[in-house]
């Protein structure tokens, strides 16, 4: 996801012996002194496969699958570094030398910030980054306090950060998940959340069968129609055996509500010597839309019926004008090459996606405020930056930051409903029929 800075020093060079094709190993030290670091935390992100380091700074992790993945190294007070590697480059070993952390100083901040805990945004961040399925429900940090948060009331953000791992544990679908956490934001103004990191997984030990049932079956539920499912979906060219339907969407901007909005809102006009008159009304008629100014022979005039119907009608619409295409897309429309093991996947504007396997969840109709019956999951994903992605197999995709996404998946694709990238559903080849579902 980052690029490793230019101060970090990591060293390559491969291994030896060719007896573990899947390996990686090596040996983490402080930048400065060369000095080993023991205990620090190294994993493959978003994956159950992690250690930590020996007294002399060692690891090494064997039988790794296929893929493409990111090493994450990091040790309290130093700088996270981040590793890229494919498997087919395997074994290898790496040393990496760690740099302390900078510590951001209030005072030297370019915006001022109001520095707070748990008390004050824990249930803001709870919302936002565990999410509010109802696998949420059965989620708790167990590290709570050691997440800070500050407030920018200039740009009107909230920015959440932690010197350690964020220990969350997922009682729903059977993980304890140590998330790295690296950016986390809730922008209100711009009604944007953004959070990004490095998960490791590990199984909550429980031997009765009962619950691992349990868990089996939550987990099928969570990756069936997830974001995770269709990235799968796309790379094997199999959307519609699995339930999804793709459609472009392209969103232009209301011009119309643009232009009344502008006209309705207090504003002024020049007189005749030059002077600001204030404009206390809107008249609508034949000859268009007119600004009336304080203190004319006009000033009694009234709105009739139809200017008032058609402002309020105006100014009730969406900022946005949503236009979909009639045609559905085949995986092989929006993967525009193949490297090897990962294919490049690039589209204009949206993707509106619809899993017609699976009916939205009751909480989500809830959380929108919308009194209807349920209808097929319905989701947006956009290029943030108009770049293409990379997707493999296990459905991961690079870089993540690239991907934004609204509506259901919006609501769903939170830390409660997170699955390890080597995750697979009990029945690798259920092939469920549609639901018939009624239109909102």
């Amino acid at each position: 996801m980052y690029k490793i800075p230019a101060f970090f020093c990591l060293l390559l060079f491969m291994a030896g012996s060719v007896a573990a094709q899947r390996t990686i190993s090596g040996k983490v030290v402080n930048a400065s002194s060369q000095e080993p670091l023991p205990g620090s935390s190294v994993f493959i992100s978003n994956t159950s496969f992690g250690t930590v380091t020996t007294k002399d700074g060692s690891f090494e992790l064997s039988d790794i699958p296929p893929g493409k993945y990111d090493l994450i190294i990091s040790s309290v007070g130093y700088e996270t570094v981040v590793y890229s590697f494919t498997t087919d480059k395997l074994p290898t070993r790496i040393k990496v030398e760690l740099q302390p952390k900078v510590r951001e100083l209030a005072n030297v901040t370019v915006e001022p910030s109001v520095e707070e805990g748990w008390d004050r945004w824990g249930e803001v961040f709870m919302t936002n980054f565990v999410g509010q399925t109802p696998n949420a429900k059965q989620c708790r940090i167990r590290n709570e306090k050691s997440i800070r948060f500050r407030y920018y009331k200039k740009s009107n953000r909230l920015v959440a950060y932690s010197d350690e791992p964020i220990i969350l544990e997922n009682k729903a679908l059977g993980y304890i998940i140590k998330y790295q956490l690296e950016d986390f934001e809730v922008n209100y103004k711009t009604k944007v959340t953004y959070f990004a990191g490095y998960p490791l997984f590990e199984e909550i030990e429980k031997s009765r069968k009962g619950l691992q049932r349990r868990w089996q079956r939550s987990r099928d539920k969570a990756y069936y129609g997830s974001m995770m499912h269709f990235m799968r979906s796309v790379y094997s060219n199999t959307l519609a055996d699995e339930g999804f339907e793709v459609r472009r969407m392209v969103r232009t901007p209301n011009l119309e509500k643009e232009r009344v909005r502008k006209l309705y809102r207090p504003a002024s006009m020049s007189g005749p010597s030059g002077t600001k008159k204030k404009i206390n009304m809107i008249s609508i008629g034949k000859a268009g839309i007119t600004a009336v100014p304080q203190g004319t022979a006009v000033d009694t005039f009234r709105f009739v019926a139809d200017s008032n119907d058609y402002y309020r009608s105006v100014l009730s619409q969406e900022d946005h004008i949503d236009t979909y295409g009639r045609h559905l897309l085949t995986a092989d429309s929006i993967v525009i090459e193949q490297q090897g093991e990962y294919k490049a996947v690039f589209f204009e504007d949206y993707l509106y996606i619809t899993y017609k396997h699976e009916l939205e969840d009751p909480g989500y109709l809830l959380f929108h405020q919308e009194q209807r019956k349920p209808f097929y999951q319905r989701s947006h994903i956009w290029l943030q930056n108009r770049n293409a992605i990379a997707i493999d197999a296990n459905g991961s995709y690079f870089p993540p930051q690239e991907v934004f996404s609204m509506s259901y998946w919006g609501w769903g694709e939170k830390i409660a409903n997170l699955l390890p990238l080597d995750y697979k559903p009990y029945e690798e080849q259920d092939k469920r029929p549609l639901l018939k579902a009624v239109k909102p």
